[in-house]
């Protein structure tokens, strides 16, 4: 059978099963024919799928290739990977759409002449090469992956619960498990499969995992390990796993909710305007009598929530006021805290050179049982000891981020990726 025949014929299959349109069709999958690939057995793989995965994605060409890669590989359970491009200005729908191609997968339209006959050479040159170290099975036993556009954004909602419900919206109905997951999140092999195990071991509705963050700049360093050591000090994992406690919570980096357990609780259009909406779809699920499993998860899935200052002070201010239940005497707190230990160690230094040893000795046995304390509660956090050290310069600018936090929700003036929200 001569290769434009085969060329042919693997077109019509393509377009009678619906992977492209009749537009479309005309540009044959040319390397999958030339590598012996059964193309209709890319219409039977990822059927019935266990989980599927929904990444919502606004803006995060830097992020997103790496959390896709990550998740194609995912190995032990079918699933399937929906990207919702949330009105993205940057590359970020044609990232998600080169993974949504097989390898050997014609990705642009190569160039034809006035007869309508695809040229071969520019055909080849736009085929979407496979890895030496793979194979064609390897290459089909990967998930589907699907990009949608989110809708239009309604009023009283937020952007990442639009495009979250939308994905939802999609989803194979054969699925049991929803996964929602950040573009920003890199995953660990095996830890879907591992992830369900879990939920099952424990009988959870909803498990959630808290990444490692990765934090490369002085101030990543310095002010996440205070915000995760306090998150980890209000809902402490013990408590929120508990069935009698009241405590819920969540971290949407990484949520897994069962299908029905979503449905049950109206799924994101109950919080539709919710900023904070991991942690009210975990009291959703707790309320609704179900368990939640919620743990820190450094072994499955890691994060670079920023990369500059300037972002980490937007992310944080969008709703850091709304995790704690007294944000501005928390502030205070924490200010008191870094001014007793600063202060102290001040102290005993001029204590020192000033010929006063008994005084000396005080501040100095006083600034390191107040150091200890907050080591013991930075501790919590799970962060590397020179960001741990690194955080004691953190507590002011963790002041700052609250204090600020309280007054943008006060004055409706919090913005998030371009979009302002108003005040709760």
């Amino acid at each position: 059978m001569s290769f434009r025949t085969r060329q042919r014929r693997a077109r019509d299959l393509l377009f009678a099963c619906g992977v492209v349109t009749a537009g479309e069709s005309r540009f044959l999958i040319a390397g999958a024919i030339r590598n012996d690939i059964d193309l209709k057995k890319v219409m039977t793989t990822d059927h019935n799928p266990q989980v599927s995965i929904i990444v919502p994605a606004r803006n995060e060409e830097a992020n997103l290739a790496a959390c896709l890669e990550s998740l194609v590989v995912q190995t032990g359970i079918p699933y399937e990977i929906i990207v919702v491009d949330d009105d993205s200005t940057d590359r970020t729908a044609d990232i998600a759409r080169s993974f949504a191609q097989p390898w050997g997968a014609v990705i642009a339209s190569p160039d034809e002449d006035a007869r309508g006959s695809t040229n071969r050479a520019a055909a080849d040159a736009l085929v979407r090469p496979r890895p030496a170290n793979s194979s064609p099975d390897e290459e089909f036993s990967r998930p589907r992956v699907t990009v949608i556009s989110a809708p239009p954004l309604p009023d009283n909602w937020t952007g990442k619960n639009n495009a979250m419900s939308a994905g939802a919206k999609v989803a194979n109905t054969e699925a049991n498990w929803l996964l929602f997951t950040d573009a920003d999140t890199v995953h660990q092999p095996g830890s879907l499969a591992r992830a369900i195990a879990e939920a099952g071991e424990h009988g959870a509705a909803l498990l959630s995992y808290s990444p490692a963050q990765e934090v490369h700049g002085f101030w990543e360093k310095a002010v996440m390990p205070v915000i995760f050591a306090e998150l980890a000090t209000t809902y402490p994992p013990q408590a929120v796993n508990d069935p009698t406690s009241p405590i819920a919570a969540a971290n949407g980096q990484y949520l897994m909710i069962s299908r029905g357990a979503y449905h049950a609780v109206g799924g994101h259009t109950t919080i539709a305007a919710d900023l904070l909406e991991d942690v009210a779809l975990a009291r959703l699920v707790k309320r609704s009598g179900r368990k939640i499993f919620f743990r820190y998860g450094g072994d499955a899935v890691r994060t670079h929530m920023y990369r500059s200052f300037a972002q980490l002070r937007e992310g944080w201010t969008k709703n850091l006021a709304l995790l704690f239940p007294r944000p501005r005497a928390l502030a205070l707190l924490r200010m008191a805290e870094f001014l007793l230990i600063v202060g102290n160690l001040i102290a005993a230094i001029w204590a020192k050179l000033s010929g006063r040893p008994n005084l000396a000795l005080q501040t100095v046995l006083l600034t390191i049982i107040l150091s200890g304390w907050f080591a013991m509660r930075i501790r919590k956090a799970h962060f590397p000891a020179l960001s741990s050290l690194a955080a004691v310069i953190g507590l002011p600018v963790f002041s700052y981020l609250l204090a600020k936090a309280v007054r943008l929700r006060r004055t409706g003036a919090v913005m998030w990726k371009g979009r302002n929200y108003p005040p709760a």
